[in-house]
């Protein structure tokens, strides 16, 4: 009787002793296999790459830049019959957008989009105070507009960082905003550099980008 405990026993012990084994095999093997497997990179260029890193810079013009085009967007045809401003002045397909601070009393600042140089700032036809950047951006060129400027607060330097102040909005019907309401008509000219508010045909709108979709595109 003794003898066939031990001997069971001992038969327990081998069961036991290669179920063990057999798992640290297995165990080892998976671990193998997870650490073989091929490790799976983004897809993204050195191209793209840098563009989000350059364009992730940006900054906006005008504080509630979004929230306050209210009345002209970008490309919306108008004229002195279907304008939300009365009494309009102008008519065709509009090249900016415009912020408006119509019933904001305090001064209002304008700032760079990004690090750029000034190459004009004076008062002009239809805008009043306004200034031109030139900056580039992942190696392309942009021309930046803003108009209705108080020409008091033009920034002195020729040259201007991302986020610096450039300027405030000028007085609405004043000679400032040359006699429109208190807003900033702001707009991105892709090559060539052109003052037009309005253009008459589609084709003429494409010098110049939607600025909603520049900063969703590049941002």
């Amino acid at each position: 009787m003794k003898k066939i405990i031990i001997f069971i026993l001992i038969f327990l012990t081998i069961i036991l002793i290669g179920a063990g084994i057999l798992f640290c095999y297995q165990k080892g093997s998976q671990s193998s296999e997870i650490n073989n497997l091929p490790t799976i990179q983004p897809d993204v260029s050195p191209t793209a790459i840098k563009k989000e890193k350059e364009i992730s810079k940006l900054s906006f013009p005008i504080a509630e830049f979004e929230e306050r085009i209210t009345k002209k967007t970008f490309g919306i045809y108008i004229t002195p019959q279907n304008s939300p401003v009365r009494p309009e002045r102008f008519s065709g397909y509009h090249t900016g957008v415009d912020v408006e601070y119509e019933n904001t009393m305090e001064e209002v600042p304008i700032y760079a989009i990004y690090d750029c140089e000034v190459i004009l700032k004076r008062w002009v036809s239809g805008y009043g105070g306004t200034i031109i950047l030139k900056c580039d951006i992942v190696n392309q060129e942009f021309y930046i507009l803003y108009g209705h400027l108080s020409e008091e607060s033009f920034i002195k330097k020729n040259t201007v960082k991302k986020g610096e102040r450039i300027a405030i909005l000028g007085k609405g019907k004043t000679r400032e905003t040359d006699f429109e309401r208190k807003h900033l008509h702001f707009a991105i000219m892709k090559n060539n550099l052109d003052l037009r508010g309005y253009v008459q045909n589609n084709k003429e709108l494409e010098n110049w980008y939607d600025p909603i979709d520049f900063y969703k595109n590049f941002k």
